[in-house]
């Protein structure tokens, strides 16, 4: 025989369903997590790791967006710059319009033109990198603004600095172990300049440190429970993924435990009947051969009555064996067909070479050696081998085919058991359905 086959493989066996989406194997993990919580906003290493990649795409769609809509607010401080800080009104120009919006223009262009490729490379720090270096220059900039301008009203313009720790704990949301060190950073910005402008208002000083110091609190505090409510949803959907595949994977295991025989795991005879149609329509347009095999045990009820039910069943098991060993090209179907009655389907298999497998299936079951000292054609268990081979086409149907495989069966069991035969030629459509 052939050991390759164009036909697909119809194994009697259930296999594991394989799955496209991702999930994280251990529920147990998530689970625990879901219950306990994970206040140092971490996850073990392996599930962090992922995590970060998995929200690459969508840190860099909130990035561009965010960061389109802070440039024009950053810019629009133009106004304040005028009222608060006329006397350099012209240098935060040229540092807003010239410097620090052609930068960011060019970043943000950068990361929407070749987004596709900085997401393959699934890391944090290409997302979370350009918005602390924003956020930081944004307050580097507001800084140099106030040390260079000697106007009283710049002392109010301080207040500025809550705007860009909003900015980065809030809009553009960078992960907290992150902003808290932005925030430190902004705050002593914010102080140093208190430090060089040392003819700050006593009475001024105090409020404007306290209300820096409040918006860092409560920007972080929001920023924790939004990171916090982010990680719980992920843990969610991934638990959610782990069940619905695990659905489908019960699913399939139905599926395929409805097409195999209990007692033997080979196929089961509606299964048998399902792959015998889909070869014989696959067959027609080329007119294909196609042969089958139908196996009889020999005097079974008497090994039955000889030996017991539970011999019997085993008996069935090793002859199971014996047929899937012989019967083993991948488009090739063996099936339990009822009682003690098995059958083969062999696409693509010219007559002489189903005659030949029969013959094999017979020896090797004989040379099983089980013993059967009551039967009358020999003192171990033997089978008789019914072969029916046709052209798809010039057979007039599957059932048709299949019923010359019982007669030639039924031949062999006439002629004195424990033998092959074979029956091939048209016959006429037969009035019963598989």
């Amino acid at each position: 025989m052939s050991s390759s086959s164009p036909w697909p493989a119809s194994p009697s066996l259930p296999r594991p369903v394989a799955s496209n989406q991702p999930v994280w194997e251990d529920r147990t993990e998530l689970q625990r997590l879901l219950d306990h919580g994970f206040p140092w906003l971490r996850f073990p290493p392996d599930l962090e790791a992922r995590f970060q990649q998995d929200m690459v795409a969508q840190r860099l769609r909130h990035f561009l967006l965010s960061g389109l809509v802070a440039l024009l607010v950053y810019n629009g401080f133009l106004v304040v710059d005028y009222l608060m800080a006329s006397d350099v009104f012209w240098l935060a120009l040229q540092i807003r319009l010239l410097v620090f919006t052609p930068f960011a223009l060019l970043v943000l262009y950068v990361y929407w033109r070749w987004g596709d490729h900085i997401l393959r490379w699934r890391s944090p720090a290409l997302i979370e990198g350009p918005v602390l270096c924003s956020g930081l220059m944004a307050a580097a900039s507001l800084a140099f603004i106030l040390s260079s301008s000697s106007t009283p009203l710049s002392h109010y313009y301080h207040v500025g600095f809550i705007i860009v720790i909003m900015y980065g704990n809030i809009v553009q949301r960078l992960r907290f172990w992150m902003a808290v060190p932005f925030s430190l950073v902004v705050l002593l910005m914010h102080l140093g300049g208190v430090v060089v402008l040392d003819n700050m208002p006593p009475r001024l000083l105090g409020p404007i440190v306290i209300m820096v110091l409040a918006t860092i609190v409560f920007t972080l505090v929001a920023n924790y429970t939004l990171e916090r409510d982010e990680r719980r949803h992920y843990l969610l959907t991934l638990r959610e993924r782990a069940l619905v595949q695990e659905l489908a994977q019960t699913h399939e295991r139905l599926m395929d435990l409805s097409k195999v025989d209990g007692l033997t795991e080979l196929a089961n005879r509606r299964h048998f009947q399902d792959y015998l149609e889909q070869v014989w329509r696959r067959a027609q347009p080329d007119r294909a051969p196609l042969a089958l095999l139908m196996v009889d045990v020999d005097h079974f009820k008497k090994y039955n009555d000889r030996y017991g039910h539970p011999a019997g069943d085993a008996a069935l098991r090793q002859v199971a064996r014996v047929l899937e060993s012989n019967v083993r090209r991948p488009g090739d179907l063996v099936a339990r067909y009822g009682g003690e009655e098995f059958v083969a389907v062999l696409p693509q298999t010219s007559a002489e070479t189903a005659l030949l497998v029969a013959e094999r299936v017979r020896a090797a079951i004989e040379a099983l050696a089980l013993r059967h000292e009551v039967s009358n054609v020999a003192r171990v268990l033997t089978v008789s081998v019914g072969v029916a081979h046709g052209v798809a086409g010039d057979v007039a149907s599957p059932e048709a085919l299949l019923k010359q495989a019982d007669q030639a069966l039924y031949q062999a069991k006439r002629e004195g058991r424990n033998r092959t035969r074979l029956l091939q030629g048209p016959l006429p459509q037969p009035s019963q359905a598989l």
